[in-house]
């Protein structure tokens, strides 16, 4: 299909432009209006990127009578004769802050078109019917970023989902219930989208209700919380006897508490702002999603084993969440406050901290850059899931991102295999209301949804190096560039193995580094965003199978130290003499002394020893890339 193709036309009066009627195009990439009694060489009136859009309907506030009831079009009063139907589309276009600005939000829009074409409602109903199928057809299309192909008369309306929408009332500043219901519900109205509602009643309730739910009868669960509750969901499904597959139900979040960093996250990632109106971004990301895989972090402690999504927190940081819980009510502010609290009475703490590096790293040398050396042979971590069927792996939820695919040869079974892959943000573009139909802002990203190809050696049922493909297997990678760390996936419904960890009372492994100082703080990152203002680690992915390991140790300035702090806004402390940034496959913190805070995902946990392993890719998040 050529890209600037007509594939629609039709005459349509503009409820936002009463008394006139427009000739309305619809193209592959755009929806566009302009006066009919201008001339066809005339610029559009009236442009929507078909990216933009959220949902497409017949309009309710008609019925085949044609009696017409409220309705909540945007800037106009709709009035319709008895055969007039009328079409509503929503969408979410871009706008700049101001003409030299790059930085852009976006608006919530309706668009109300009525046909009057035909003397009777239900002729002009199914011309509209019509033009609804195709538009929210082409605006899924145009999500994916897929070759624009598509023969109109097979285009069809994406399939109804169903959400479970958790909400945790007390969250933050208290207001998440608010949020759902002033800023989320219509949206998901408008995209055909339903849900059901359940209000979270005491600590741990969500992870209740995940380790029961079942999941076939939903798409996926959508949190409008902090981080805590999606915390809260991770660690139900990976508690369920079939976590294996309950771990790729698709999870979405809203805004609802005091850091909210998966959102922040998502929302980065995806191009979009994170500083103005999160709550309608995180709604179009949710509505326009992908779903795309994410990494876990396997943690173990003395007590327990747990799984993590975000960061696991030592030293200062930790403190300031911890601490600052009491003043929660004024929600993100309390980091900032606290911080300054903590500075003022600096604690420092000693620590053994071993990891296992990605590169080779140097404890003795002088700075940073020298301890870290550059990529001779990167180690990486690929776990592996035998599939009884080529259909198993085809309708996988992940559409586009770290899955791939061993085939045994001369067999149908395959090996499902889950090796991350960093996920670059979409170049920003601006689009307004009035578009160009340029669209090559935008990254062609690598596909990495492998394909299954028998004469592909990289697909085998053996590593290159002609060895089976065993648990925690090590060797080199298909092109010789990395030391592949594998480990195969039971398929008995037993818990998942920490296949790079040593128990806790035993010597790390030998290939593992370790540094034994007095620390401010420590943290593992495996997310850019650990909270408003906070991009922490600024080269992490969704799914880069890495830990990236930050540490400040003892020794640093007061004054310095409120200068680092500053710059973790922009990311600008990645750059700092006193911050070591190394990325690692596996870690252990092991404390002296018995005071101090230990945080995951914001969750205190006991202090002493804890370690952790990346699983990469193994959960699944509803995003854009």
């Amino acid at each position: 299909m050529e890209q600037n193709k007509v594939l629609l036309q039709g005459k349509f009066s503009v409820s936002s432009k009463p008394g006139k009627v427009y000739v309305v195009e619809l193209t592959n990439q755009f929806l566009k209006f302009q006066d009919a009694s201008c001339g066809r060489d005339t610029d559009a009136e009236g442009v929507i990127d078909l990216r933009d859009v959220i949902g497409c309907r017949i309009n309710a506030g008609v019925n085949k009578q044609g009696r017409s009831t409220s309705c909540t079009c945007m800037n106009s009063s709709v009035v319709v004769d008895r055969s007039e139907c009328l079409l509503s589309v929503y969408f979410c276009p871009k706008k700049k802050k101001n003409s030299l600005s790059r930085s852009y939000q976006r608006r919530h829009c309706t668009l109300t078109l009525g046909l009057s074409q035909y003397a009777d409602y239900n002729s002009n109903k199914t011309v509209c019917e019509k033009w609804r199928k195709i538009i929210l057809s082409l605006s899924t299309e145009n999500n994916n970023d897929i070759t624009f192909n598509t023969d109109i008369e097979s285009c069809e309306v994406p399939l109804p989902r169903k959400l479970l929408v958790l909400i945790n009332p007390f969250s933050g500043p208290g207001k998440a219930l608010q949020i759902f219901q002033n800023g989320v519900s219509h949206m998901l109205e408008e995209a055909d989208i339903s849900f059901k509602l359940i209000v979270t009643e005491h600590a741990g309730h969500a992870t209740e209700v995940m380790r029961s739910l079942d999941l076939s009868a939903w798409y996926g669960v959508v949190i409008v919380s902090g981080d805590g509750l999606i915390y809260e969901v991770i660690n139900g499904l990976m508690s369920r006897s079939d976590w294996e597959t309950a771990i790729n139900f698709p999870i979405g979040c809203i805004p609802g508490g005091s850091g909210n960093a998966l959102c922040l996250n998502i929302n980065y990632l995806a191009g979009e702002p994170v500083d103005l109106n999160p709550i309608l971004h995180s709604t179009f990301v949710l509505i326009k999603h992908r779903v795309i895989p994410m990494d876990l972090v396997l943690v173990q402690t003395q007590k327990t084993q747990l799984f993590s999504f975000l960061s696991i927190t030592w030293g200062l940081i930790a403190d300031i969440d911890f601490e600052s819980e009491r003043m929660r009510v004024l929600g993100a502010s309390r980091f900032t406050l606290y911080f300054i609290k903590r500075v003022l009475s600096l604690r420092k703490y000693r620590a053994k901290i071993s990891f296992l590096p990605v590169t080779p790293y140097d404890p003795d040398a002088k700075n940073q850059k020298e301890r870290v050396r550059k990529f001779s042979k990167p180690r990486r971590f690929t776990m592996i899931r035998n599939s009884t069927t080529q259909n198993n792996l085809s309708s996988s939820v992940c559409e586009n991102g770290v899955q791939g695919m061993y085939r045994r040869n001369g067999t149908a079974h395959s090996i499902q295999r889950f090796r991350s892959k960093s996920m670059p943000a979409v170049k920003d573009i601006d689009h307004d209301s009035q578009l160009t139909e340029d669209i090559s802002g935008f990254e062609e990203h690598d596909n990495v949804m492998f394909s299954v190809d028998d004469t592909d050696e990289c697909f085998s049922s053996s590593l290159p190096n002609g060895n089976p493909v065993k648990e925690d297997n090590t060797s080199t990678g298909s092109d010789n560039t990395f030391e592949e760390m594998v480990h195969t996936l039971s398929n008995d419904g037993q818990p998942i193995k920490a296949s790079l960890l040593s128990p806790l009372e035993e010597e790390v492994p030998s290939n593992w580094v370790t540094i034994e100082d007095e620390f401010i703080t420590a943290c593992a990152l495996y997310q850019p965003y650990l909270g408003p203002d906070n991009l922490a680690s600024p080269e992490s992915r969704l799914n880069d199978g890495q830990i990236h390991l930050l540490m400040i140790r003892s020794g640093i300035p007061k004054s310095a130290l409120v200068n680092l702090f500053l710059t973790f806004e922009t990311g600008d402390h990645v750059n700092s003499p006193y911050v070591e940034m190394v990325k690692v496959l596996a870690f252990r913190l092991e404390p002296s002394g018995t005071e101090g805070n230990i945080m995951v995902d914001g969750e205190h946990v006991d202090y002493g020893p804890i370690q952790g392993q990346v699983l990469p890719g193994i959960a699944r998040i509803m995003g854009v890339q």
